[in-house]
């Protein structure tokens, strides 16, 4: 929702503005990505050992998680600061277009560490069972943000325009408080202890099993990003229009998408503890309450975004050709969300489950492997309407999808044979 507002007001701007945030988004992904991953690979470790009732590697989890935390942090400021602008002329952005996106990026590159710490803060509150305290994190930073994005774009009551780079810096400034909160919960409930500084000094045994967690589940949202730049780059082709409306669908679908996002909480924290605890059958029990309101959930709201679609594009736009495109990008893609629903819960249970290597194959198959192919042939090739990319991605997502419960399914199976 943070991205949705950002969206809103730099549409006020223009659509070059609006463009230069969708070309932004792959690159925020970034920091997601790894943020993400280190915070999803060092919960399910945590809610195992929470489930086997080992408290001594549950704050080794912990320290150690965040002595990896600070250390990625510094590469990604240090990393983005190198790589945005020569992505960003890659993608086909120059002159304003180019310092739109640059303004946008840079500051959030600069508060990257507070994303990954509250990540983190948000994966060991998880772990024990805890998604509310995050939940109310986000919700006042939403409510917050309604209020500084104005205010830091146009300036007022003694802060000057700061344009598209003051809604980057009114989301730093929320992440910064939101982890500066989370932060507080974890410590006032014995969670972590500073004091013991040794427990973070960097070990090497304790680094890996993160890493072995982490690093695919962050490959696995990092491929996320490759997705967006590829399909951005081959959106190029038909202009900042095309850019600017998956910018914009992008965030319509991120609001559909929102129930995937708590379900994978909730798996990680059920499917993670009772696992360590040898409870199959509350794993199987999970899996079924998931699937059953995620699809439920989805498919109510899908068909909501399919009949107001045009009215959601106004929302962020009233260019004409923005809104035309982005109605018929949701047009294809609505009818096939069920399939990320399925998709999310699966990987969700297989990294809680500490088998974190399909969900990194997957999405190199779904987001690389197979689109890629049918882009080049429908874009250059043939030369097809822009709406050929969402059919490419339609047709990947749900072949993928098929694979991918056959496959969780039969992970399911073997856990059941075993504990007969």
């Amino acid at each position: 929702m943070y991205n949705v507002v950002d969206s809103y007001y730099a549409g006020k701007v223009s659509t070059q503005a609006l463009a230069a945030l969708g070309i932004s988004f792959p690159v925020f992904l970034i920091i997601i990505a790894v943020s993400g991953g280190l915070g999803r690979g060092s919960s399910a470790l945590i809610a195992n050992a929470i489930g086997a009732g080992d408290k001594e590697r549950q704050r080794r989890f912990i320290s150690q998680a965040f002595s990896i935390g600070v250390l990625v942090s510094i590469l990604l400021t240090i990393g983005g600061m190198f790589v945005t602008r020569p992505v960003f002329r890659m993608l086909g952005a120059q002159g304003e277009y180019l310092q739109l996106a640059l303004a946008y990026m840079i500051p959030v590159f600069l508060g990257c560490a507070f994303f990954v710490m509250t990540n983190l803060c948000n994966a060991i509150l998880v772990a024990t069972g805890d998604s509310l305290t995050f939940g109310k994190v986000l919700v006042g930073g939403f409510f917050l943000n309604l209020v500084l994005d104005p205010w830091f774009l146009y300036g007022g009551w003694g802060l000057p325009a700061m344009g598209i780079a003051g809604i980057a810096w009114a989301t730093v400034v929320i992440q910064c408080a939101g982890c500066a909160l989370m932060l507080t919960v974890v410590r006032r409930r014995q969670l972590i202890d500073f004091g013991r500084w040794r427990d973070f000094l960097p070990d090497r045994k304790v680094y890996y099993e993160i890493a072995e967690q982490a690093v695919p589940a962050s490959f696995n949202i990092l491929q996320v990003v490759i997705s967006f730049f590829l399909i951005t780059y081959f959106l190029k082709s038909y202009g900042e229009a095309a850019v600017a409306s998956f910018g914009v669908t992008t965030r319509i679908e991120q609001i559909v998408l929102l129930p995937t996002l708590g379900l994978s909480a909730a798996i990680m924290a059920l499917v993670g503890q009772n696992n360590g605890a040898g409870f199959t059958d509350r794993i199987f029990d999970t899996m079924k309450v998931s699937i059953v309101a995620g699809l439920v959930i989805n498919l109510t709201i899908s068909a909501l975004m399919f009949v107001f679609s045009r009215q959601m594009m106004g929302v962020f736009t009233d260019d004409p050709e923005v809104i035309d495109i982005g109605v018929n990008c949701l047009w294809v893609i609505m009818p096939i969300q069920w399939s990320y629903i399925m998709t999310s819960v699966h990987l969700a249970m297989l990294q809680a489950m500490k088998r974190p290597m399909y969900g990194f194959f997957e999405s190199m198959l779904r987001k690389v492997i197979l689109p890629v192919p049918l882009f080049a042939l429908f874009v250059w090739q043939w030369q097809m309407p822009v709406e050929w990319i969402w059919y490419a991605v339609a047709v990947t997502n749900v072949f993928m999808t098929v694979v991918t419960v056959v496959w969780g399914q039969r992970v399911l199976g073997s856990i059941s044979n075993d504990s007969c």
